[in-house]
């Protein structure tokens, strides 16, 4: 696993900032997105994917219905404009339907670009599971939110509306992507993560300047529910399996 080559400069991908309350409008949409890959594999242009799949390549009805969700799934994975290599590896989880590839995938991109899940996960989830506790319900996400008011004051601006839907929507997403199972409540559980989606995290990191000394230390992969000892594990049978190769 080569570390990114002396003088390059790191970069940034991923939110930060502001909570925004865009989960509020759709939740998972994992077989739209899946449907956005694999027709951006065959047409290689996000432009011409997006246009197509307005036009009538969704299932959806309406067309407006149609743009939204293209949208939001555009917001998810090409707002922050990620080289080509990327959207390759993604277009390619999208065409495993063998393995939840693709969740997988998707946990770690959405989390990343959205800075409310992201701490959500970081703050909640991972504390929850590390302290065998497994059910999560609309209350915690709201207790969430309370407690992320004094540093997110744009929070008291969201309407009651605004909150109960988002509320529901952060546990339908990372539902949707293998990190809670169940319907209400929900349960957390480890997601299945193939072998191709942790070595895309390596190589995003690697990209934004993680050296391969603190890989294991790096948050992201609590996304997965993982300790530093199993990330160990595993970044050392990825680095073996790459010697083979």
């Amino acid at each position: 696993m080569a570390s990114l080559p002396a003088g390059l400069p790191a970069v940034s991908w991923r939110a930060t900032g502001l909570y925004l309350p865009s989960l509020a409008s759709k939740a998972g949409l994992l077989d739209e997105t899946r449907q956005f890959l694999q027709l951006y594999l065959r047409l290689g242009d996000l432009a011409a994917t997006r246009r197509a799949l307005i036009d009538g390549e969704l299932p959806q009805r309406a067309r407006e219905t149609r743009a939204t969700i293209v949208t939001v799934i555009q917001q998810r994975l090409s707002r922050w404009l990620p080289p080509d290599w990327v959207l390759a590896d993604l277009a390619a989880f999208a065409a495993d339907t063998a393995q939840p590839t693709l969740q997988a995938a998707l946990l770690l991109h959405v989390v990343r670009q959205d800075a409310l899940l992201y701490d959500f996960v970081q703050h909640s989830v991972v504390p929850r599971w590390g302290a065998g506790e497994r059910m999560l319900i609309r209350a915690d996400v709201q207790r969430f939110l309370d407690l992320a008011q004094p540093a997110h004051p744009e929070v008291d601006s969201w309407s009651h509306a605004t909150r109960e839907k988002l509320a529901g929507n952060v546990l339908s997403v990372l539902r949707d992507y293998g990190l809670l199972q169940g319907r209400d409540p929900k349960q957390i559980v480890e997601p299945f993560v193939p072998e191709a989606v942790t070595g895309h995290l390596v190589r995003l990191l690697h990209a934004e300047g993680c050296a391969d000394d603190t890989l294991a230390d790096h948050p992201d992969w609590r996304l997965f529910l993982w300790d530093v000892r199993r990330v160990r594990t595993t970044l050392r049978t990825l680095a073996v399996g790459e010697t083979l190769l």
